[in-house]
């Protein structure tokens, strides 16, 4: 009957344990967001305490690029989405350019409202932020280790998964 009970409190245990291990791996993987996402959270937050200030109202984002030795460039695209020949005319690279374009090739950047950052030749993106901003003009930031964007009203606008959101640049 002992090596019975022994038995059922090592499975206990071994629950226990099991169920653990799986909170701690989610409660880790919510932490660690990639750079495009990061950013999508402060544009989230700065948009939180904009919307009942006046046009023209400015609140910055810390940005901190997971690698804060290496150059980086952030696009955040308009509903209608960029193609390469307005990014190149925007004044960025061409050589950048062509290397986005042949990594995103699978997602539309000329159709897709879309924050990217470029860093190290590796790409992270997500369009998450469409809920609460919106920029009517393509905004390119390039820039190395912690930089300060700052975040400027320009209006409300009608948005896709809720009824208003502000219209941004970014400077």
């Amino acid at each position: 009957m002992i090596k019975l009970m022994s038995k059922w409190s090592f499975l206990k245990l071994s629950k226990v344990l099991f169920l653990s291990i799986i909170v701690i791996s989610i409660a880790s993987c919510s932490f660690s967001r990639d750079n495009a996402a990061s950013l999508a959270y402060d544009l989230e937050d700065a948009a939180e305490k904009l919307k009942t200030q006046d046009i023209g109202a400015e609140q910055p984002i810390n940005f901190k690029p997971k690698d804060k030795q290496s150059p980086f460039v952030i696009l955040i695209t308009t509903e209608r989405g960029v193609t390469k020949d307005e990014l190149i005319a925007k004044g960025l690279d061409a050589t950048i350019v062509n290397d986005l374009y042949s990594k995103l090739n699978y997602i539309n950047l000329r159709n897709s409202a879309t924050i990217v950052v470029f860093q190290n030749g590796e790409i992270s993106f997500t369009t998450y932020y469409r809920r609460f901003v919106e920029v009517d003009a393509t905004q390119i930031i390039e820039s190395k280790g912690n930089t300060e964007i700052i975040v400027k009203t320009k209006g409300v606008t009608k948005g896709h998964l809720t009824d208003e959101v502000l219209l941004i640049d970014l400077i």
